[in-house]
């Protein structure tokens, strides 16, 4: 349900505005470096807070779940708490994405702070999980992790120095997405196949691999087709002026890059989990 969520979010961020251009784009070359640089930086600082909120809230989930009893039932004995935080991630995603050119910052912000808070709950669900099936569990969360970040920090520096313009595989990226997803539900109600589980498993990864350098760069393009354009605002029907625009674009750039992450860490846990079976 976890892995179904995230790739929907996925999708659903890749239908909203923030993908969308503009009639009058800016030429990137006519852009200064320095310029896509900062707006690159300060992307890419809101998704590393995001991780941030996301693993202290684990830590706080997991903490709370081991000294009281109250809680840990309240978590592991109904399912509802667990349904409740991802429709409501799911729902947070639609809402930034949706939004994007309406939305106050400051709210934008605060759904983003919130939408990273939420996920905590899930991945201490996971965690508490992989520690009661696996000797070596937080072993393995801890090393899928570690691998994670160098996958995603290799494909988002190529992504940003690359001077291929990535954006034009974007229909290719959405129907291997729509692909995706379709695959996942038929394997879990239908197929139950373990072959086919790890062949979705291995080809999620590489996928979201691909997504992650293509995200990034189509936001340094998307900086200077949008943000930087003087009618920019006019062209989205935007309802805040140029630097609320940007703002709210960066937000949805850096969750856009932690959904990339979040997935490429559950596929790369999954496939440890089964390599160390």
């Amino acid at each position: 349900m976890w892995e179904k969520e995230r790739n929907a979010a996925s999708q659903q961020q890749a239908q909203q505005g923030y993908y969308e251009s503009t009639q009058q784009a800016v030429d990137i070359g006519m852009v200064e470096e320095e310029a896509i640089n900062g707006y690159i930086a300060k992307v890419f600082g809101w998704m590393f807070v995001g991780l941030l909120v996301t693993a202290l809230s684990t830590v706080a989930i997991i903490y709370f779940m081991n000294v009281n009893i109250m809680f840990q039932d309240f978590i592991m004995g109904s399912p509802w708490p667990f349904l409740v935080a991802v429709i409501a991630t799911f729902g947070l995603v639609w809402a930034i994405s949706g939004r994007v050119t309406t939305m106050n910052p400051g709210t934008c912000k605060a759904l983003f702070m919130l939408y990273a808070a939420l996920n905590g709950l899930t991945f201490g669900f996971v965690a508490v999980l992989f520690a009661y099936m696996y000797v070596d569990g937080l072993y393995t969360i801890g090393m899928a992790f570690g691998i994670t970040a160098v996958s995603f920090g290799i494909m988002a520096v190529y992504g940003l120095v690359t001077k291929s313009d990535l954006t034009r595989f974007g229909n290719l990226f959405f129907m291997a997405l729509i692909g995706l997803i379709i695959a996942s539900f038929a394997n879990a109600l239908f197929i139950r196949s373990w072959g086919f589980d790890f062949l979705i498993i291995v080809f999620g990864l590489l996928l979201f691999m691909g997504l992650t350098a293509y995200k990034t760069n189509m936001i340094k393009n998307h900086y200077a087709q949008i943000a930087l354009s003087p009618n920019a605002a006019e062209a989205y029907g935007a309802r805040v002026d140029q630097e609320g625009l940007a703002s709210n674009l960066a937000i949805s750039g850096a969750l856009s890059l932690y959904l990339s992450f979040i997935n490429m860490f559950w596929y790369i846990l999954r496939l440890l989990a089964r390599l160390r079976r």
